[in-house]
């Protein structure tokens, strides 16, 4: 079975114990008790006696009349009951369907964050086999024709010199985007070493900042999909660092370690232990108001990528207060479970 597969909500809780018997006994204890004090009391010769001199207002007939509307009430309380038993029902396969469709949700949001990685990773490759040769042929090229012309043709001299410029900035700038689409490092030396080169790069990009990075755990044998969500997340919190913050102190955690794994009704699992990946980046900047409205879709994307992988995420921020997020994550989201 897929790691795909809906999972059941942990609001579901189990049916309480039903109190049927107990107000049934009830019942028939309180009715016994009324029979024992009618017997002892006399309560039918006292009502008949308090009730003779009223025979003009068929007051003797009101014991039968409370009977009838006694056993209409039941059986308006019975109607109820099945009503209400209906109703349950109804609530509780819409709830039913509302989970399988969020699930669906998330899995097709995590197929859809899969096919763009995908794809990042193909143009990347792309740029980087396909127009990268061809911009080193042409520098390579216009270093000759530089050489050959340097005594001669002084005018081709010069051309040569700005044809070379151009391809060695193209060349720059390819570079660049394959470093968005496809994180450097990430394949071949692991996460840590990817985030670290990222800090790395964005120190020198903003040298009235500072950078502090912490990374505790094992990172090995995460899926593809967490491993470039980690990677994003740190990613555009930088991005927004450079747009809201870039003056301010930067702090960047994150850690995997085990958390209890709880049932919906508060009982531990008998596996007790789950892994879970825990990143938090905050700053001193300025902040935001997180209730005004915002162009930006940083946030948001943030936050879908991490609720497709089943984790939670998490914003705080006020003006001149800072910005903190943190994204906490199962570390075996995106693995494909066991068939049993």
């Amino acid at each position: 079975m897929s790691s795909d597969s809906p999972k059941p909500s942990s609001a579901r809780r189990d049916p309480p114990h039903s109190t049927v018997p107990r107000d049934l006994a009830c019942v028939f204890a309180l009715t016994a008790l009324a029979a024992v004090l009618g017997s002892v009391f006399d309560v039918s010769e006292r009502a008949y006696r308090w009730t003779r001199g009223l025979e003009r207002f068929q007051l003797d007939e009101l014991p039968g009349t409370l009977c009838v509307l006694s056993m209409g009430l039941a059986w308006f309380a019975w109607r109820r009951y099945r009503e209400t038993r209906r109703e349950l029902a109804h609530r509780r396969a819409l709830e039913e369907q509302a989970e399988r469709l969020l699930a669906d949700n998330r899995r097709l949001a995590n197929q859809a964050l899969q096919a763009q990685e995908i794809e990042r990773r193909h143009l990347a490759r792309e740029l980087h086999d396909e127009l990268g040769q061809y911009l080193n042929a042409i520098s390579l090229d216009a270093a000759r024709i530089r050489d050959l012309s340097a005594a001669r043709e002084p005018e081709v001299h010069r051309v040569s010199l700005g044809l070379m410029q151009s391809a060695s900035h193209v060349y720059r700038q390819i570079g660049g985007m394959i470093r968005r689409l496809r994180p450097i490092g990430l394949d071949e030396f692991g996460l840590p070493s990817a985030l670290e080169h990222c800090i790395d790069g964005w120190r020198e990009r903003l040298p009235d900042a500072s950078f502090s990075l912490t990374i505790e755990g094992d990172y090995t044998g995460l899926s593809e999909a967490l491993t470039i969500t980690l990677y994003r997340l740190v990613q555009e919190g930088l991005t927004n660092v450079s747009k809201f913050a870039r003056r301010s102190r930067v702090e960047v955690f994150m850690v995997r370690a085990p958390r209890d794994a709880h049932r919906s009704d508060g009982s531990t699992e008998q596996n007790g232990l789950i892994d879970e990946i825990v990143v938090t980046m905050a700053d001193d900047g300025p902040g935001v108001d997180l209730d005004a409205p915002r162009d930006g879709l940083g946030l948001i994307g943030m936050r879908e990528r991490v609720e497709a992988l089943g984790g939670e995420f998490h914003v705080a921020s006020k003006p001149e207060g800072g910005f903190l997020f943190c994204a906490r994550v199962p570390a075996q989201a995106g693995l494909a479970e066991p068939v049993n």
